[in-house]
């Protein structure tokens, strides 16, 4: 299926910073109560819907050492999310994924501040134990801008690890911007979809860019306090006017890069639409051009 290998089709020369691929907001948080949960699938699950950046959080937990988390909220451990992570690389070798990893940021409620730490050694040696990190982990860089699918497919690896703080022995120079707004993210959904895209004027970087095109519930903002799946429903109508706004404007399709969302297994609508942005933006092999077009249409 084109969802399990879509990037077999990406030229050589291509960097991982030029290709276009879906992300995963809040990958951990399946199984989370409602006001939690950003995604349904597994991380397996998810890579099978095309994703190939996952966003990772996770804190300290006395009774099974690190847990995937979403704030407050607690899910599953890491070391089960992991194991799912594991049949990626077991099951298909022509596919590379981004873990962005980290422990889930300081909150600050009203006047208790509240941090979420997770044991760096612990967190090491989950990665290792379940990810062969060591074997699989693509570490010979100095910017993940240089990173191209040559140079990932001669290496054999197939992941990096990006953290805030490089706390991991794998990490290097993982620059990535992900520019996000309170006020905008928390605008309705018509609204929203067509002033996201000004992240694109605002921002730049020769790094990862982390195009995220799910609302946020916060208090204070439009949609105010409520559960990320009810916002995902109504931004559903709305969700290819971002897409079309992409494609229509050269210089938005050339920074496009992660476009990541909630829910990103509920169907493969989200998944095709930015896969088949590579088409446009023209990081697809020439002679498979139409072979990969075909296949993402095939379930």
């Amino acid at each position: 299926m084109i969802y399990r290998n879509w990037m077999s089709y990406i030229k050589d020369d291509v960097k991982i910073t030029q290709v276009i691929m879906p992300g995963s907001h809040n990958a951990g948080s399946y199984g989370m109560n409602s006001m939690a949960c950003c995604q349904d699938g597994t991380f397996y699950d998810q890579f099978a819907h095309g994703v190939r950046h996952f966003c990772i959080r996770y804190r300290g937990d006395k009774k099974c050492g690190v847990i995937l988390s979403h704030g407050l909220a607690k899910g599953r451990p890491l070391a089960e999310g992991l194991e799912s992570m594991r049949r990626m690389i077991d099951e298909n070798d022509s596919e590379f994924f981004i873990l962005d990893m980290r422990e889930y940021y300081p909150q600050k409620i009203g006047p208790i501040s509240l941090t979420y730490p997770a044991d760096d050694c612990l967190v090491e040696e989950l990665i290792q134990k379940y990810l062969d990190a060591d074997k699989y982990c693509f570490t010979d860089y100095e910017s993940v801008s240089e990173i191209t699918f040559k140079k990932i497919r001669e290496s054999g690896k197939r992941f990096i690890i990006i953290n805030y703080r490089n706390a991991y022995r794998w990490c290097r120079d993982g620059e990535q911007i992900f520019p996000w707004d309170p006020a905008l993210h928390g605008k309705k959904a018509e609204a929203f979809s067509k002033e996201v895209l000004s992240h694109f004027d605002n921002t730049q970087t020769d790094g990862i860019y982390w195009f995220q095109t799910q609302q946020t519930p916060n208090f204070g903002t439009e949609v105010g306090l409520t559960n990320p799946r009810k916002l995902d429903k109504s931004l559903q109508p709305y969700f290819a006017d971002i897409i079309n706004g992409i494609k229509n404007n050269p210089f938005y399709l050339e920074s496009a890069n992660v476009i990541s969302g909630d829910f990103m297994t509920e169907s493969y609508d989200k998944c095709r639409e930015i896969i088949k942005l590579n088409l446009l933006k023209g990081t697809v092999k020439e002679e498979l051009r139409e072979k990969f077009e075909r296949s993402l249409e095939e379930i």
